[in-house]
């Protein structure tokens, strides 16, 4: 392959690589809420011996866990905010899904853009005067 079909092989590759960046970056600089975490729905029991609960029929309750500093916490979350929570936690797993879709195309540009650079890199000017005939 002559250097010149690979640059511009290069060249599509990164512009490729250019619009699926605009895609995740567009998810990246929306202005929506975010909450980090997951909201589960918990059956617990409550302990009062006389309670359905104790007879197996356990107590359904919405929770939020998520890691902070290194520990799971857990929050309850009333039923009127549970529709809110679940937006907000949805649009945070997007932007962490389309901050490691941008870390990984940047990566890779790197790549694309040092391989550019190693096929048009000319060994010696002199070459590439005689090449051009632009050198006397």
């Amino acid at each position: 392959m002559s250097a010149l079909s690979q640059v511009s092989r290069i060249r599509q590759r990164i512009g490729q690589l250019a619009r699926q960046r605009r895609e995740a970056e567009r998810v990246l600089l929306e202005r929506s809420a975010l909450v980090k975490g997951t909201l589960l729905e918990v059956q617990r029991t409550c302990g009062n011996p006389g309670c359905k609960c104790a007879r197996g029929q356990k107590h359904s309750c919405w929770q939020l866990s998520a890691s902070v500093e290194g520990k799971t916490r857990t929050w309850n979350v009333p039923r009127r905010y549970i529709a809110k929570v679940k937006e907000l936690t949805g649009n945070y797993r997007r932007f962490r899904r389309a901050r490691a879709v941008w870390v990984r195309l940047n990566a890779e540009m790197r790549e694309r853009i040092n391989e550019m650079e190693a096929a048009r890199t000319v060994p010696d000017f002199r070459d590439e005067c005689r090449r051009q005939k632009r050198c006397s």
